[in-house]
C-alpha cells in the first residue's frame, strides 16, 4: 500500500557561518517508482551517512569551478600514486577528454563494478585513504566532464549519495517510460547507480572513438536505483533535448556493432536518454534567489521525509 508522503526537505548549511536553509520538494507520487524510491530513501537516512555532503556543481563562476575540479582530480591521482604508482597521467585542461576517459577507466578497472570491489587486487591491498581517493576519482572525473559540457550556460546541480548503501532495487519496465532529458529547474531525479556510462555519456565523451579508453564493461544503462538523488537547478527545453537525443542515436549508428554485441538494439528503452524524475521543488522564491541561497550553502546538513 502506498504511503501518503507529503514533502521531502533538504537542509543546506553554510560551513563558514553555520547558517542553514531548507529547500522543500513535493514527491511525484503519480509515478509508482517514486513510492519505492522514498521507501529506500527513508531507510538510507536512518541507516547510512551521506557519502560526500559537498557535491555541488556549477554554482560558482566558471574559473573557480575549473580550478577546484582540476585540483581535486590531481589530488586523487597523487594519493593513489604515492601508495603505488598506478596512473601515468595528470590533467591540466578541463577539455582534455582523452585523459578524463583514461582516468575513468582506471577507476572502473581498479575499483570494480557495482558492489564488487573485492574483484580488484589493488582495492584489497589499498589502505582506507587510497580506496577513498580511488572512489573520488570517479566523482571528480564526472565533475570535470560536467564543467566541460557547460559551454556558455551554467548548469548547476547537486548530487546526494549514501555511503555503503546497496544498489539492488530494480527499475521496472514501465518505469523507463518516465525517463526524460527535458530537465526542469528544482527537480529531483534518480541517481545513476552503476559504475560505467550510459549510451548518452559514451556519446558525449566519445568513449568508442578518438578518446577511447572504454573497458569491455563500460556500457552500463540504468537498471538499478537506490536512495541516491540528482537535483538539477537548470532547464533544458524540448528543442535542445531533441538535438541531444538525435546526437545520441547517431552515435549508436556509428558504433552499431559494439552496442548490438552488448545485446542492445537501437531505440531500446534501456538506452533511454535522460533521467527519471521523482520530486519537484515547492517554493514561491524566484530561481535567482534559490541559486544565490545554494551558492552560499554548499553542504548537505540533513535529508528528511515529511508525512
Amino acid at each position: 500500500m502506498n504511503i501518503n508522503y507529503q514533502y521531502l526537505d533538504i537542509k543546506l548549511k553554510d560551513i563558514s557561518s553555520e547558517d542553514t536553509v531548507t529547500i522543500r520538494f513535493k514527491p511525484l507520487l503519480q509515478n509508482q517508482i517514486t513510492h519505492r524510491w522514498l521507501e529506500v530513501l527513508e531507510m538510507s537516512t536512518q541507516l547510512y551517512s551521506i557519502d560526500n555532503p559537498s557535491r555541488f556543481y556549477d554554482f560558482n563562476p566558471n574559473n573557480q569551478e575549473v580550478t577546484f575540479a582540476l585540483n581535486k582530480l590531481n589530488s586523487d591521482i597523487e594519493i593513489i600514486n604515492n601508495h603505488r604508482h598506478l596512473i601515468e597521467k595528470s590533467i591540466t585542461d578541463i577539455n582534455d577528454q582523452e585523459t578524463l576517459n583514461y582516468l575513468h577507466s582506471i577507476f572502473e578497472i581498479h575499483h570494480g563494478h557495482l558492489d564488487k570491489q573485492s574483484k580488484s587486487e589493488y582495492w584489497l591491498e589499498a589502505p582506507k585513504e587510497v580506496r577513498q581517493a580511488l572512489a573520488d576519482l570517479n566523482i571528480d572525473v564526472h565533475r570535470c566532464e560536467h564543467i566541460r559540457r557547460r559551454k556558455d550556460k551554467q548548469s548547476p546541480r547537486v548530487v546526494i549519495t549514501w555511503y555503503g548503501l546497496p544498489k539492488t532495487h530494480h527499475i521496472f519496465d514501465e518505469d523507463y517510460e518516465l525517463f526524460t532529458n527535458e530537465y526542469k529547474f528544482g527537480t529531483i531525479y534518480l541517481g545513476y547507480c552503476e559504475i560505467g556510462k550510459t549510451l548518452h555519456d559514451m556519446q558525449r565523451d566519445d568513449e568508442l572513438g578518438e578518446y577511447s579508453h572504454a573497458t569491455d564493461e563500460a556500457l552500463k544503462p540504468y537498471h538499478f536505483f537506490s536512495g541516491d538523488m540528482h537535483i538539477k537547478f537548470y532547464d533544458v527545453d524540448k528543442e535542445q533535448a531533441k538535438i541531444e537525443e538525435n546526437l545520441m542515436w547517431e552515435y549508436f549508428d556509428k558504433h552499431k556493432e559494439y552496442f548490438e554485441s552488448k545485446g542492445y538494439e537501437k531505440y531500446s528503452k534501456y538506452l533511454n536518454i535522460g533521467m527519471l524524475p521523482v520530486a519537484e521543488i515547492e517554493t514561491d522564491k524566484p530561481k535567482e534567489e534559490i541559486l544565490e541561497l545554494i551558492k552560499t550553502h554548499q553542504h548537505i546538513e540533513d535529508v528528511s521525509i515529511i508525512y
